[in-house]
């Protein structure tokens, strides 16, 4: 009997608000969608189990696409998912973000322009925050209902990964 406490002390501790204490919410990044909308992550995927993909240069890309293209085709008409893009941009190039943006809204369609959401700011808190070990990696974190980290990856996606992407994103709609 004085086990099975012990036990569930150390299971309650380790769990705060449905949450094992592993999972960590996704920090906050205020940004603008290429629709023109600021948003706050994680607030604008509330409600939403989310694919956040988080890049830092543009030579990620194809990274990025071998994430989305999958998730989008998989979840696409499902409105209990969401996906949004993060290029992150530092603070220095801020002064040509109206180039930088209308670069991006040319090369990305249009009904995809309320998923791409541009920061521009200081990246090196960031780096720390979403665990970056080199930028020329596309950083993958799916999030639950209410803005946890559940699942994450880095660079391009490959099948094995995908499955793991998808069984995780299914197992959290039921």
């Amino acid at each position: 009997m004085l086990l099975l406490l012990i036990l569930q002390s150390i299971v309650s501790a380790a769990i705060y608000n449905g949450h094992m204490e592993s999972e960590q919410k996704f920090p906050q990044i205020k940004a603008e969608t290429l629709a023109g909308d600021e948003v706050v992550f994680p607030d604008v995927a509330e409600g939403k189990i989310s694919l956040i993909l988080v890049a830092f240069e543009r030579q990620t890309q194809g990274q990025v696409d071998s994430w989305s293209k999958p998730f989008m085709n998989e979840f696409g008409n499902d409105q209990n998912y969401m996906f949004y893009e993060i290029p992150m941009i530092s603070i220095g190039w801020k002064v040509i973000a109206p180039i930088i943006d209308g670069g991006m809204r040319s090369g990305v369609p249009k009904e995809m322009h309320d998923n791409v959401a541009t920061y521009y700011g200081p990246l090196k808190e960031y780096y720390n925050k979403l665990d970056v070990d080199g930028t020329s990696l596309c950083y993958v974190y799916l999030l639950d209902k209410h803005g946890y980290v559940v699942w994450k990856e880095k660079g391009k996606a490959d099948g094995q990964k995908i499955e793991g992407l998808f069984n995780k994103a299914h197992a959290l709609n039921k």
